[in-house]
């Protein structure tokens, strides 16, 4: 029943790719050269909606039976739904700058990098959390039977990522990001 693991670890791998994709155009931003802001604010986009509809709602369900299994071992790893919390009011704070920076308004280029580096940073400590101390808790902890109940109550709860259409808008949007990316990696490159 472990595949939930195995889920959530390959949602972080595509997370790190977004996170990746922000980050090289970070880097143009630091050079004070001119970012492709639509691969940034379909990064912003993804991060709006991808994790809070679909990804820390199983993280969620694992960790509250984690903590009624072991609370010594929910302890280690902290208040995960406010960790959740915090990275959304993270993303709102990137997604403001952005805000700014496209409407022209005056701002302090250095603000606005460690606005996003903040988040990207924060974004790998939380998934290495998880990855470190999370996921192998709940793997040593928790019984057959805890991950058949959790198996239930993702499947008796309403899914956004199975709702029609929606775990294809995500992939397109995913493809589309990397291919406003890559476009604009071979523009600077020319």
């Amino acid at each position: 029943m472990t595949y939930v693991i195995d889920v959530l670890r390959q949602e972080h791998r595509i997370i790190e790719k977004m996170l990746r994709v922000l980050e090289r155009e970070l880097s143009v931003f630091d050079r004070g050269a001119h970012p492709n802001y639509e691969a940034i604010l379909g990064v912003i986009e993804y991060f709006k909606d991808y994790p809070d509809s679909c990804h820390h709602p199983k993280e969620d369900v694992i960790f509250e039976k984690l903590k009624s299994r072991s609370p010594s071992a929910a302890a280690k790893i902290g208040d995960l739904h406010q960790e959740h919390k915090d990275e959304a009011n993270r993303l709102r704070r990137v997604s403001q700058a952005i805000d700014q920076v496209l409407s022209d308004q005056d701002l302090v280029r250095r603000n606005v990098a460690e606005i996003i580096r903040e988040f990207i940073d924060h974004e790998r400590q939380h998934m290495e959390k998880e990855e470190r101390i999370f996921f192998p808790a709940a793997l040593k902890v928790l019984r057959p039977k805890d991950w058949a109940d959790i198996a239930l109550k993702l499947a008796d709860r309403r899914d956004p990522l199975y709702e029609p259409g929606l775990a294809q808008k995500f992939s397109l949007l995913r493809g589309k990001i990397l291919e406003i990316e890559a476009e604009a990696e071979a523009e600077r490159l020319d």
